[in-house]
């Protein structure tokens, strides 16, 4: 089991956080080959902490809030440079590590992981560790993440119970950016995050140019991670989980994909716009318009390479595509007794005639 694997950990303001994760790390009964610490310009005293209590840490230290996306982009290539990894030297890095800084690994966290990537003989992008929740660790933050057809990602199973079945690895939808453990030879091929994105929805479109290109997204249940993870809608979630809502289905689904969920589409824009108004964040929304249009031109050049290197359909890729809502912290009438029976009763019927 001698693999070398590199922990990339993007930090804003997270000073609370990094005793609990850094120590975590520490005590992996598999030692990470080593720790890239990319500091998005946090102003408290994260970066000070780190170089006085981890001194084996590598830090990267931003004058501004590059975005999450950019930040762990940054740490990825310092990693390939560190370990000398490119097209010719592919023993350089076997795996790369993405942790959210609100995170605890298991001890045996990387080891599990490990075991997962060399039991598995599918062609395989990235493995998810079982993400449980803080400090409610029985309960399930998320056991793979979950893709709504009309763009919208969030959190499978949360709040289930870790006793329901979640023993055997299985092929999930995507990994969560929370934890994501990536094969560098796979990444070499599939590329880095998308940097316009910013946060949000990056973890996603990784996965689905990777799913696009033939590989496989596993769950390791056995492999534990614990999610100091605050459920609800912030604005500041809200605004880019919005904006890059839209650009993600535009640069995946195929044209007659995106004609078929017009007419739902156009419902839920005007249901996000009446539940904008309510919130006061009706400007916020507006504004989200105005940015993704800025990001059209270069998402359709993203998209024309997504759509002439993909390997699987949208038919077989369907069987992905959630036909509910089931949002950890949004909870609402009307999502319960009006939006999800209506669109779950369209998706379920229109996915059907999907041959393309």
């Amino acid at each position: 089991m001698s693999k070398k694997i590199a922990v990339i950990i993007v930090c804003y303001n997270g000073r609370e956080y990094l005793p609990d994760l850094l120590n975590s790390l520490k005590n992996q009964t598999l030692k990470p080959t080593e720790i890239i610490f990319v500091d998005n310009n946090s102003k408290d005293d994260s970066i000070d902490y780190v170089r006085k209590n981890f001194s084996e840490v590598i830090l990267i230290e931003n004058k501004k809030n590059l975005g999450f996306a950019q930040a762990n982009n940054q740490g990825i290539k310092e990693a390939f440079t560190r370990q000398n990894f490119s097209s010719e030297n592919l023993s350089g890095l076997d795996f790369i590590f993405l942790l959210n800084q609100d995170t605890i690994c298991d001890n045996n966290c990387l080891e599990e992981l490990v075991k997962s990537a060399e039991n598995e003989n599918a062609k395989t992008f990235a493995f998810q560790p079982l993400v449980l929740c803080w400090p409610e660790k029985d309960k399930i933050q998320t056991s793979g993440d979950k893709f709504h057809f009309l763009g919208f990602g969030y959190s499978g199973g949360y709040k289930l119970s870790i006793a329901n079945g979640q023993s055997q690895s299985r092929d999930i939808t995507y990994a969560s950016g929370a934890a994501m453990f990536i094969n560098t030879q796979a990444l070499k091929e599939v590329g880095l995050l998308d940097e316009d994105l910013f946060m949000y929805h990056e973890d996603l479109d990784l996965c689905l140019r990777a799913r696009f290109l033939g590989y496989n997204i596993f769950l390791a249940p056995q492999s534990l991670v614990y999610h100091k993870y605050k459920a609800g809608v912030s604005p500041h979630r809200w605004y880019w989980s919005e904006r890059n809502r839209g650009l993600t289905l535009l640069k995946f689904y195929k044209l007659p994909t995106l004609i078929l969920i017009f007419l739902p589409w156009l419902f839920m824009e005007l249901g996000v716009l009446g539940y904008s108004l309510m919130t006061g964040w009706f400007s916020l929304k507006i504004k989200t318009y105005f940015s993704a249009l800025r990001l059209v031109p270069k998402t359709l050049i993203k998209r024309a390479k997504v759509q002439r290197t993909r390997k699987i359909s949208d038919r077989q890729f369907s069987k992905y595509l959630e036909a509910k809502f089931n949002f950890a912290g949004f909870e609402h009438p009307l999502l319960k007794y009006l939006v999800n029976p209506i669109f779950g009763l369209y998706w379920k019927i229109f996915k059907k005639i999907i041959f393309w």
